[in-house]
């Protein structure tokens, strides 16, 4: 069985993975590795934080990318550029994403 994930670390894969720029909602879930409903919940509690902003909203789809806040907070995770180092592997199976520098 899997190890659970935490959510620090399921914030943090979310705002890496929007740190390349503007994503849909389900573009968000699918290049993080986390499901949508649960990188919808994350998305709110980022928004709330004001590291998010959602950009674009209707029936069909919703857009979002980082605010200033959420850009210096990538980068102090990962500074000086080190978010290139950064990249995303998928499990066989499953697809959950994985960071690794």
């Amino acid at each position: 069985m899997a190890k659970k994930r935490k959510f620090s670390d399921l914030r943090e894969l979310i705002l890496v993975t929007l740190s390349k720029g503007k994503k849909t909602l389900n573009t968000l879930a699918g290049e993080s590795g986390v499901n949508w409903k649960t990188t919808d919940r994350h998305l709110t509690y980022l928004m709330g934080k004001g590291l998010v902003v959602e950009v674009f909203s209707s029936p069909y789809a919703r857009i979002f990318e980082l605010t200033e806040k959420g850009k210096e907070f990538v980068e102090k995770i990962y500074p000086s550029g080190m978010l290139r180092f950064v990249k995303k592997e998928k499990k066989e199976g499953k697809g959950g994403g994985i960071l690794i520098i």
